[in-house]
């Protein structure tokens, strides 16, 4: 499975957010994704800070991709500026692996309407 740094997300606060990202093997043929993959997704303004803010995680088995979204109630309370966020799937139902899939920044950007 590759990795993949994503660097170029926006959020607006007080919107509702939404991305899908394709996931890939390593030689460029789709990943694969069945019915044994979950994911996990979070933001936090810093790697290590104490506040995270979770990504509700969508497993698409028909493109091999995941999806990430935001309800803008949870947006509303993001941090202002550059915000870094990473995906975890855990797949197989025998062994469960957990990989770190997707990692980067979003800049969270104020709304001057809320």
């Amino acid at each position: 499975m590759l990795i993949y740094e994503i660097n170029n997300l926006v959020i607006e606060k007080g919107t509702d957010f939404s991305k899908s990202i394709k996931l890939y093997n390593e030689d460029r043929s789709p990943l694969g994704i069945n019915t044994s993959f979950s994911g996990v997704s979070k933001l936090r303004k810093h790697p290590s800070s104490i506040s995270v803010y979770s990504f509700k995680v969508g497993i698409n088995t028909n493109d091999s991709s995941v999806n990430i979204s935001m309800a803008s109630s949870i947006t509303s309370q993001l941090p202002s500026g550059r915000c870094y966020f990473d995906i975890l799937l855990t797949h197989g139902l025998i062994n469960p692996l957990t990989e770190k899939t997707v990692y980067g920044t979003i800049m969270v950007n104020d709304t001057v309407s809320l």
